[in-house]
């Protein structure tokens, strides 16, 4: 192998390491993020229970805008440290890239919330189980997200060898697909008017657009180790 490759990539690594600050705060984005998520948990839980009353989902979903807001804010703070260390561009490309793209996951939680308020969204009880299981398959997908970004600071060399983390990312997005597809089915077969069936399949949709923004994510991370591999 030329020695140029070897070298790149050891610099890669002593660079991560070395830039703990930029680690901290990339830390500190994703968590942010996470809170989101839980917020936006929360939310879904009371959207998709009848006897919630709109000022406790809109109270929710000022939970979720809350956290979103401040995903962005150490998003910017990541990105200032990002261009003051002494990282290569195409590095410090693929780590805001990486971190944005997280970002926009809190913008789709923020959405979502904001439709199911602004437009008083009625989750039809016999929806309410699949919404929620793909809630969770997308909160599954993202813990092993969290884990993926973690190594790419610790434990590339893994990454490399075994992909089978970002691929269980994609096996997940393709669980939400399959009940997507089944619930757009369910709605469009029942006996509602075509606006609901319109304003309800467009929800799925958006909260399905989560599970598709992880998945885009992981393809991001193997892009970036495939070609920082020794």
């Amino acid at each position: 192998m030329p020695k140029f490759y070897y070298f790149n990539y050891r610099r890669f690594i002593h660079m991560l390491r070395k830039n703990s600050d930029v680690h901290a705060m990339i830390v500190e984005q994703i968590k942010d993020v996470e809170k989101c998520l839980i917020n936006f948990e929360n939310f879904m839980r009371a959207a998709t229970t009848p006897e919630t009353v709109p000022e406790t989902l809109r109270a929710l979903c000022e939970g979720v805008m809350e956290a979103e807001n401040a995903a962005d804010v150490s998003l910017r703070a990541m990105i200032d440290s990002l261009s003051a260390g002494a990282y290569l561009p195409s590095t410090r490309e693929d780590l805001i890239a990486i971190a944005a793209s997280c970002d926009k996951i809190a913008n789709k939680c923020e959405t979502v919330a904001k439709m199911i308020v602004q437009q008083r969204f009625a989750c039809p009880a016999e929806y309410a189980e699949d919404l929620m299981e793909i809630f969770n398959i997308t909160k599954n997908q993202f813990e092993i997200l969290e884990e993926c970004i973690s190594m790419l600071f610790s434990k590339m060399n893994a990454l490399q060898q075994d992909p089978a983390k970002l691929d269980a990312i994609r096996a997940l997005e393709s669980q939400v697909d399959r009940i997507e597809d089944k619930l757009t089915e369910a709605i469009f077969a029942g006996n509602t008017q075509l606006a609901e069936k319109m304003q309800a399949s467009e929800i799925i949709r958006q909260l399905g657009d989560i599970s598709d923004r992880i998945e885009d994510i992981a393809d991001k991370i193997q892009i970036m180790v495939i070609a920082r591999k020794a």
